[in-house]
């Protein structure tokens, strides 16, 4: 009962508040419920699980619409990367962005039910991770 009357006042509140349907479908966007930390739980290349090379792998997605990427080998060694994103609710696909040298690329990949599915191709072998949200 206790839940219907807050979700009966929330209601109320946002019916009378002056929002527009518009400002409404926003409120995901300043929510960012996909932000936060997620972890490789799969890393092949070429075919080749190489996820044991690595101690971690992380994709970090900011609120502000910034990402990084790091990874850390086993036995030492780490880096990684860093830009921007943007994630596409109706196409469910997320596209980063990295400026470089030789400017700007952008890459877009699938995101399904949490998941983000990178396919990259290198040096004529597919490099494929999924990273999973931090539980």
């Amino acid at each position: 009962m206790r839940k219907v009357l807050l979700c009966a006042a929330l209601s109320l509140c946002l019916l009378f508040s002056g929002c527009e349907a518009s400002e409404l479908s926003s409120l995901e966007e300043i929510s960012s419920p996909y932000a936060g930390e997620y972890f490789c739980e799969k890393l092949t290349l070429g075919g080749r699980d190489v996820l044991s090379l690595f101690e971690k792998v992380t994709l970090t997605l900011e609120r502000d619409g910034t990402f990084a990427l790091s990874y850390k080998k086993k036995g030492g060694g780490e880096g990684g990367l860093a830009g921007s994103y943007t994630l596409d609710g109706e196409q469910n696909t997320v596209s980063f962005t990295i400026e470089g040298e030789d400017g700007e690329t952008t890459r877009v990949f699938p995101y399904e039910k949490g998941r983000i599915f990178f396919e990259v191709p290198i040096l004529g072998r597919l490099l494929f991770a999924e990273f999973a949200p931090h539980a």
